[in-house]
């Protein structure tokens, strides 16, 4: 939650934030509306939320559909939005094929970073009982495994990673450096 002010540079005056943080009843009672619908209607909705600029979505349903209640819920239903997005979002009528694309590549974007917060959420759920939830990425759980069962191989591949990029960064800077000096002459 957002605090509702902060302390001027001086501290002499309070400065009041331009953060408001919405009713509670109000999201409360979206999140029960929100909780009655099913699998598809609340996807329709979350799709919505989604698609709506950040200056036209709602703080009472983005409250609501980063509530305990139905963080989880909406994390599930968020991958499918992505996959299939049309499933979800009407087309608008005379769209163009780059129009359609941009339009679907920005609501993936939209999609993906509140997956990304809604990961937070949920984490933050399961911290409180004293648990941690595993990286949603395959790879970065292949990674913790790999690191696990054979700690000194990875940190052999590490340190070769880190011997490439160290030298990968020498050879821009020799071209860098050849590049100016030439242009100098």
């Amino acid at each position: 939650m957002a605090a509702t002010h902060q302390d001027a540079p001086e501290g002499k005056t309070p400065r009041r934030s331009r953060w408001t943080d919405p009713d509670p009843e109000a999201v409360a009672t979206k999140v029960e509306a929100l909780n009655a619908l099913t699998n598809r209607q609340l996807g329709a909705e979350l799709a919505a939320f989604i698609a709506a600029d950040d200056a036209d979505r709602d703080k009472v349903t983005a409250y609501a559909l980063r509530s305990p209640q139905l963080a989880q819920k909406a994390r599930r239903l968020i991958a499918d939005l992505a996959k299939q997005p049309d499933k979800y979002l009407l087309p608008p009528a005379n769209e163009s094929a780059n129009a359609r694309s941009r339009r679907l590549a920005q609501f993936r974007a939209r999609a993906d970073h509140e997956a990304q917060l809604l990961f937070v959420v949920v984490a933050g759920l399961v911290a409180r009982r004293g648990h941690l939830l595993p990286e949603p990425s395959p790879r970065s759980r292949a990674r913790r495994r790999l690191a696990d069962e054979l700690p000194e191989r990875f940190l052999e591949l590490v340190r070769e990673e880190e011997a490439a990029d160290a030298e990968r960064a020498a050879e821009r800077r020799s071209q860098r450096d050849a590049a100016q000096a030439s242009g100098n002459r």
